[in-house]
C-alpha cells in the first residue's frame, strides 16, 4: 500500500513539475517548436505505455484521452507564461 502511495506522489510530482517548467518556458518567450516539446513527448511516452499495459481497448481510450489533456494543458501553460511575458 504504501508503494503505490508513493509512486502517486511521484507521479503528481513529475506531473506538477512538467507543467510548472513549461509555463517557465513560456515565460522566457522561447519559440513554439520548444513550447511543443514537453507535450508531444508526454503524449508519446503515454501513448506507448498505454499501449503496452493495457489489454481492453476501453483502458487504452481512456489512456490516450487522458494524455492528449494533459498535453493540451502543458501548451496552455507554455501559451500562458508566453502571453504574460509579453505584457
Amino acid at each position: 500500500m504504501a508503494t503505490i502511495i508513493i509512486i502517486g506522489v511521484v507521479i503528481i510530482g513529475i506531473t506538477l513539475g512538467l507543467g510548472y517548467w513549461s509555463y517557465l518556458l513560456g515565460k522566457k518567450n522561447q519559440s513554439n517548436f520548444v513550447g511543443t516539446i514537453i507535450p508531444v513527448a508526454y503524449f508519446a511516452v503515454r501513448a506507448i505505455l498505454a499501449v503496452m499495459t493495457q489489454t481492453a481497448t476501453h483502458g487504452l481510450v481512456s489512456s490516450l484521452v487522458g494524455s492528449l489533456l494533459f498535453s493540451l494543458i502543458y501548451y496552455g501553460l507554455f501559451v500562458w507564461g508566453k502571453h504574460r511575458a509579453n505584457k
